[in-house]
C-alpha cells in the first residue's frame, strides 16, 4: 500500500486509461512506474477496477454499412458544394451582364431598394 500513496490519483487514472485503451500493457505500466510491491499486477488491476467508471470508452469500429453511409454523405456534400459554386458563378455572370447592359444601353434594370423618391 506504500506505493499507492506515492503515486497520485491522476497518475493512477491515466495508467488505467492507457491499459484499457490498449496503448499500454500491465507489464509496460510496471516498468514505467517501477512498482516495488509484492503483487504489482494486482495493484495495477485494482486501479483499473477502481477507475473504470471514470474511463471514457472509445467508439466501436464502423461497420461496412456505416462506412457506405458516410461515403454517400461525403459524396452528397461534394455535390452540394459544386452546386453552390456553380450558383455563385452564375450570379456573378448575371450581375456582370446587368452592369454591362445598364452601361451600354443607358437603362435602369435593377430595382432601387428603399422608399420611392
Amino acid at each position: 500500500m506504500e506505493e499507492q500513496t506515492k503515486i497520485s490519483k491522476a497518475h493512477k487514472r491515466w495508467i488505467a486509461r492507457e491499459i484499457n485503451s490498449g496503448r499500454m500493457t500491465i507489464g509496460e505500466a510496471k516498468e514505467r512506474i517501477e512498482l516495488h510491491s509484492k503483487n504489482p499486477d494486482g495493484l495495477i488491476k485494482s486501479w483499473i477496477y477502481q477507475y473504470r467508471p471514470e474511463i471514457s470508452y472509445t467508439l466501436p469500429v464502423m461497420t461496412e454499412k456505416e462506412k457506405q453511409k458516410l461515403d454517400a454523405a461525403h459524396k452528397h456534400l461534394k455535390e452540394l458544394e459544386k452546386q453552390l459554386e456553380d450558383a455563385q458563378m452564375k450570379n456573378i455572370a448575371l450581375e456582370t451582364m446587368i452592369d454591362i447592359a445598364e452601361e451600354q444601353l443607358k437603362i435602369t434594370i435593377r430595382k432601387k431598394s428603399g422608399p420611392k423618391q
